[in-house]
């Protein structure tokens, strides 16, 4: 009954249009405006601070699976430039619910044929295995929890990586093999980014640790050609390893639509 009333419908459209049938595919979002985002977590007296109520900064934090012990903190402890950095520690994955310890910029707006430019500073505490700790997630909002593009420490070595969250069709990008650099520890690491996003094979992928390119790939990078990224987490996103407490300082970040000076 429901196909005969569908069809029925089509019919009396296809003859008010004068007998044509006339396919309107639905429009790729639209781009947003050239835009840079700087924070160096200055400027702030406590942890609050960074999310005012004029969503200027950050616009929200995770701290999940074991909240009583993962921690996501403003410090002065241990800092790039300036007086503060952001300071995040997550417990080991119990198997069940990940183990997050981020901080989260919002309201992005990333769609196909754009470019995603970032750089950061990152400090990983040594003297754990840190493989399976998960960097950076670029995200949509539109797909139930089904991230983008995500940076993480893979377990040979411990050199970075990137999937495409819970997308099968998305290859996982992995630095050559037999020449993977590992992520250091126990020191300032500056990391960039750069995305060209596509739901094809014209994807494209580059990733910078201490200015010498690491990850040089060509895939899929967006998961729909309509799908737009609206948040980026940065931090410990996910420690995926189940043995281990891990730790990190952050610093100095960017986020833009636009080549990096």
């Amino acid at each position: 009954m429901k196909k005969r009333l569908l069809i029925s419908i089509l019919l009396l459209a296809v003859a008010a249009a004068g007998g044509c049938l006339v396919w309107q595919a639905r429009p790729y979002p639209e781009p947003a405006a050239p835009f840079v985002f700087r924070d160096g977590f200055e400027d702030a007296a406590k942890f609050e601070d960074l999310f005012p109520h004029d969503y200027s900064r950050w616009h929200g934090f995770q701290r999940e699976a074991g909240a009583r012990s993962n921690v996501v903190v403003l410090t002065a402890a241990r800092v790039h430039t300036g007086t503060n950095a952001l300071q995040c520690v997550a417990v080991p994955y119990d198997g069940h619910i990940s183990s997050k310890a981020d901080i989260e910029r919002g309201r992005l707006r990333f769609v196909k044929g754009d470019h995603v430019w970032f750089s950061g500073w990152f400090y990983l505490i040594g003297g754990t295995d840190a493989s399976l700790v998960f960097l950076w997630d670029l995200e949509t909002t539109q797909l139930s929890k089904s991230p983008g593009r995500r940076l993480f420490l893979q377990q040979n070595g411990e050199s970075l990586a990137s999937d495409l969250g819970k997308w099968w069709t998305g290859k996982t990008f992995r630095q050559p093999r037999g020449k993977e650099v590992g992520f250091p520890k126990n020191r300032w690491v500056e990391l960039r980014v750069h995305l060209f996003l596509s739901e094809g094979g014209d994807g494209k992928m580059e990733v910078w640790q201490d200015g010498a390119k690491v990850l040089d790939a060509t895939g899929k990078t967006l998961p729909t050609a309509r799908t737009i990224y609206d948040r980026l987490q940065v931090g410990i996103t996910a420690n995926g390893n189940r043995a281990h407490t891990n730790e990190m300082f952050m610093d100095d970040i960017v986020i833009s639509n636009r080549p990096l000076e």
